[in-house]
Formats: structure tokens, sequence, C-alpha cells
């Protein structure tokens, strides 16, 4: 047995529709079926990147986003003193 086969591929039909004809080269493929199953793992591969760089993307924007909620959270933590001052 290989480890490719513990890997969940997409379906053949997804794959000719979504894969570039590049990757999916549909001339070879349809007739080959070791070159199929190369051609779908490189698929997969470039998929996993696209989806690893996204996920890299996702992280950057949440950490940039929590440290504005906490610089907010400081401001209006500075406020209820500035208030009180400002009733007295």
């Amino acid at each position: 047995r290989s480890k490719h086969e513990e890997i969940e591929l997409v379906s053949l039909e997804e794959f000719y529709q979504e894969a570039p004809p590049e990757i999916s080269r549909p001339a070879i493929t349809l007739s080959e079926p070791h070159q199929q199953t190369l051609a779908r793992l490189d698929w997969e591969l470039e998929q996993r990147k696209r989806l690893a760089e996204k996920y890299k993307e996702c992280l950057t924007s949440k950490e940039k986003i929590l440290k504005e909620i906490e610089v907010k959270k400081e401001y209006l933590s500075s406020l209820q003193p500035r208030l009180n001052s400002i009733m007295q």
C-alpha cells in the first residue's frame, strides 16, 4: 500500500471541473490511471498550499483585530476615572 491511498482526494468529476488544464492534463490522465493519480495529488498539494496561505492571512488578521480590541478596551477602561472626575 502507498501513503497516498490514505489521502481523501476530490472526486474525478470535481477534479476535472476545478483543476486547471496544466495540472489535470485530460488528454493524458483520462487514459492513464497512474498519471491521473499523480495529477490529482498535484492538485491536492496546490489546494493545500492555497488554504495554508489563506489560513496564515486569517491568523494575521485575527491577531491585528485582537490587538485593536485590546487597545479599545484599555481606552474604555480609562474613561471611567475621567468621567468620575468630570462628575465631581
